[in-house]
């Protein structure tokens, strides 16, 4: 075997690679392809079990439990709204039939009374006493006049002349003494009671004044029928006759009402109010939350149309108004409307409504414009 070799170093074989310098080469190899290989395999499992699972499904769509009812056309009363004041229905007059002085006032205007409440004591004017205490001496002088001459006639010492004559001034003096009997001359002191129930609605007199026969004392108004006074705008007039029907609601509780009819419709326009007064007369045991001095709200009825009506419940409001939801293919859909009056339940509106489309009036709260609705009991 031939070597060559340059200067002092040894020579190399040439052509041949020695054993020991390819084992780590190969090491390398075998290792980067097994990693290789397992690189493949897990890629083709995660592959392959991947593609077997199957994506989970979309949740439905959430939809909404609601109770819907037809839109229905509906008899609707048109109503005109008026205010006014409560008084009492009747006003009768107070006086006393002679003349006296007030020597006590007993009530006061405003007070309840009942029948055979005393009001006012007056004492008899003086002249009175004086002119009634004349003539019982007047009737006592004629009766004795008329005996004497009754029994002059029996001794034919009178004719019959002078008995009649007598018996007339014995009439005479007897319709004198009545009269001032009338005129309270009788009567040092009396007292005036109430004809009825009533409330005092004015009193005349003071005490210690002295009074004209006949003259008024006070002002009494029946409580059993009360009389409500409302003021109708004059270009309303024409509308409240007579025996229209009215509701008469408390003002600050509308669920207290009384339903009457116009029983007076004035032709002038009141000149404090600037208004026409209506009146309507309400019996007090048909509305006892009346009280005489009240201001109350009414509602009068002044002709009626058909329109459209849904159960209050199916009327929402919101910073845009008022507004229903009308079901179609399953969705409810928000339609903006307008309010009408309320009448036993049942609310008038109006706006874009398709008639043939139910109304949602249970559940109606929770629902969004265009949300999927079910119908069902609730």
């Amino acid at each position: 075997m031939s070597t060559n070799s340059v200067g002092p170093f040894p020579a190399l074989a040439v052509g041949r690679v020695p054993d020991a310098a390819l084992a780590p080469n190969r090491r390398k190899i075998i290792v980067r392809g097994i990693i290789g290989i397992a690189v493949v395999v897990v890629a083709w499992f995660v592959f392959h079990r991947s593609s077997g699972v199957q994506p989970a499904p979309a949740p439905p769509a959430p939809t909404a439990l609601v109770k819907t009812a037809p839109l229905q056309s509906v008899p609707l009363s048109d109503y005109l709204t008026a205010f006014g004041v409560v008084s009492p229905g009747l006003d009768v007059a107070i006086s006393f039939p002679r003349a006296g002085q007030v020597s006590r006032l007993l009530v006061i205007p405003g007070q309840r009374v009942t029948r055979g409440t005393p009001l006012v004591t007056l004492t008899s004017d003086p002249n009175a006493q004086l002119a009634y205490a004349q003539a019982m001496s007047a009737v006592n002088f004629a009766q004795g006049e008329l005996r004497r001459n009754q029994e002059l006639f029996a001794l034919q010492l009178a004719t019959q002349s002078q008995v009649d004559a007598a018996r007339k001034a014995l009439v005479d003096a007897e319709a004198m003494l009545a009269t001032q009997r009338v005129l309270g001359g009788a009567v040092g002191t009396a007292t005036v009671t109430a004809p009825f129930d009533g409330v005092v609605d004015s009193v005349s007199v003071a005490q210690g004044d002295r009074i004209q026969p006949g003259a008024v004392i006070m002002q009494i108004g029946h409580t059993d029928v009360l009389r409500v006074r409302l003021g109708i705008e004059p270009t309303d007039a024409q509308l409240v006759r007579v025996g229209v029907p009215v509701t008469i609601n408390q003002l600050d509780d509308s669920t207290k009402s009384v339903s009457v009819t116009i029983t007076e419709s004035h032709g002038l326009v009141n000149p404090m109010t600037q208004l026409i007064d209506a009146v309507a007369m309400v019996p007090f045991v048909r509305a006892s939350f009346l009280v005489p001095g009240m201001h109350v709200r009414a509602m009068i009825r002044v002709g009626q149309h058909s329109g459209l009506a849904v159960p209050r419940s199916a009327v929402l409001t919101d910073a845009n108004g008022a507004y229903v939801f009308q079901v179609l293919a399953s969705k409810a859909h928000r339609v903006n409307v307008t309010q009408g009056i309320e009448t036993q339940g049942m609310i008038a509106i109006s706006g874009p409504l398709d008639p043939k489309l139910p109304i949602v009036v249970l559940g109606n709260y929770e629902l969004q414009d265009g949300m999927p609705v079910r119908e069902g009991a609730r």
